[in-house]
């Protein structure tokens, strides 16, 4: 008989999530500010496939401000918000910044080993940023970095993405504090450095906007031709009338993607959204806006039922590279997150913030190695999951279903005693336990019988010994339910 049990009691909490991604009839018909949606459902799941299996993927925030480092002249101003957070007209602020902006050779090949390392599917890279600095070659301006410093770092990161099996996204803002004709007066609420407005004004040049969603488009159309396949493409940001049609022209930018690049993937962020805003988490997405919905900095408590989704996450709290950022998450930290993720049936988009050279801090890359040597053991709990929908399990557990085998995410439990999990006996009578990476480490089961309201209820009673807290990687054990029949 076992001896000191940490006995868990059993909460009702079940993770009852449907697994059908379908939400509304397609092919579905456009209007004045959507685009039609011209492929079946089952068209739809296949497109989606790789995505929704890779679970994990590396965003990298990187341009003119990451040379700054968070300072401008000796004021603190945020990371890559810094223009608007201190109100510089562009001409003053690429004048400090664009001599810091120095990528090292190799950096994108850096990255991509580093992604390879975590487990990463899929890296998402900054091709251009609110500050309106493009990250490649373009016909449509001298504000990019061929010209700044005669690389072009979108090139380079595709490249070395692909070398590392890793399939290839790109984030690229449609709000522009560089374009003199981008018109933020659309949604006076939206970010725009005061200073540059005032400059504007000053010089008599006026506001086009239709001017400058032609910029995007054709910024956008290279893109789309000039780097091979794009398999994301991760739109930022919209709000109140700066959306759709009237913001972006919307519907024909994402047509035009889908013509150059049958397969890509995109997400919601060219329709009003806000990551940040928790009463929109009960709506379904309009996959006339987009492939998935992105909350920020956040794990939605029960997922997106019937939804694609992504929670981006930073390292520390800042998204581009801010030299006082060291609030930094444990590597146990992102796991948990990882383990919410695939439990509640979304990805994880974890944020690199490379310096002016392309470097990455240590303590960023730290935790990604740290989340790699997690996944080597216990990766088969992560990639192609989807929650399940009839497992009863204590407060702090989790789990998730690959085919047919189930897993359990167990919580950070510092102990030496063994630790006793009972699970209803119908949701789990024919399955086999064993601790992921851990061969010697034994998981008893049992089948007992507790007193209920009108009638005894039948439990399976899992052991689990302390050793599998103590040897896992972070101390974060998984617990994998062979399904015996």
């Amino acid at each position: 008989m076992m001896m000191n049990l940490k006995k868990i009691a059993l909460m009702a909490v079940a993770a009852s999530m449907p697994l059908s991604y379908a939400q509304q009839q397609l092919p579905a018909a456009g209007d004045d500010n959507h685009p039609a949606v011209n492929e079946t459902l089952e068209q739809r799941d296949l497109r989606m496939d790789w995505w929704r299996k890779a679970k994990f993927g590396m965003f990298i925030h990187y341009g003119l401000y990451s040379g700054l480092g968070g300072e401008f002249r000796g004021v603190q101003g945020g990371a890559e918000w810094i223009q608007t957070n201190l109100g510089l007209d562009t001409e003053t602020y690429a004048a400090e910044a664009l001599p810091l902006f120095q990528p090292a050779p190799g950096c994108a090949e850096a990255w991509a080993e580093l992604a390879e390392q975590a487990g990463c599917r899929y890296m998402v890279l900054t091709s251009k940023h609110h500050e309106g600095f493009a990250m490649f070659g373009t016909d449509t301006t001298d504000y990019d970095s061929v010209d700044a410093v005669g690389r072009d770092i979108v090139k380079e990161f595709t490249e070395a993405a692909r070398s590392r099996g890793m399939r290839v996204g790109l984030y690229h803002s449609v709000i522009d504090w560089h374009h003199p004709a981008y018109d933020n007066t659309i949604c006076p609420d939206l970010c725009y450095p005061k200073n540059q407005a005032s400059m504007l004004a000053e010089r008599g040049i006026p506001r086009d906007h239709a001017t400058y969603q032609n910029y995007l488009h054709t910024q956008v159309r290279e893109l789309m031709t000039n780097y091979g396949t794009i398999d994301i493409l991760w739109w930022d940001y919209s709000q109140g009338a700066a959306e759709g049609e009237r913001g972006w022209r919307a519907p024909a930018l994402i047509n035009m993607c889908r013509e150059l690049n049958p397969g890509i993937i995109m997400n919601n962020r060219l329709y009003a959204f806000s990551g940040f805003d928790t009463s929109q988490d009960g709506l379904q997405l309009d996959v006339r806006c987009g492939d998935y919905t992105t909350p920020e900095k956040r794990i939605p408590a029960a997922g997106y039922p019937g939804t694609d989704w992504e929670s981006c996450m930073t390292v520390g709290d800042k998204w581009g590279y801010n030299r006082y950022d060291l609030n930094i998450k444990t590597p146990a930290m992102v796991i948990r997150q990882l383990e919410q993720c695939a439990a509640r049936g979304g990805n994880l988009l974890l944020n690199i913030n490379p310096r002016g050279d392309g470097s990455v801090p240590e303590y960023v890359s730290r935790v990604f190695r740290r989340v790699g040597a997690w996944m080597k053991v216990n990766g088969e709990a992560i990639y192609g999951s989807s929650p399940i929908v009839d497992m009863t399990l204590p407060e702090g557990w989790m789990c998730s279903i690959v085919y047919e085998d189930r897993y359990l995410f167990p919580p950070e439990i510092v102990t030496q005693n063994d630790v006793e999990l009972l699970i209803p006996a119908h949701q789990v009578d024919t399955v086999e336990p064993e601790v992921l990476g851990q061969p010697n480490c034994k998981v008893t089961v049992e089948r007992i019988e507790l007193p209920g309201e009108d009638e005894p209820r039948a439990f399976m009673r899992f052991i689990i010994p302390a050793s599998a807290w103590q040897n896992a990687v972070e101390g974060l054990p998984v617990i994998k339910l062979i399904n015996a029949n």
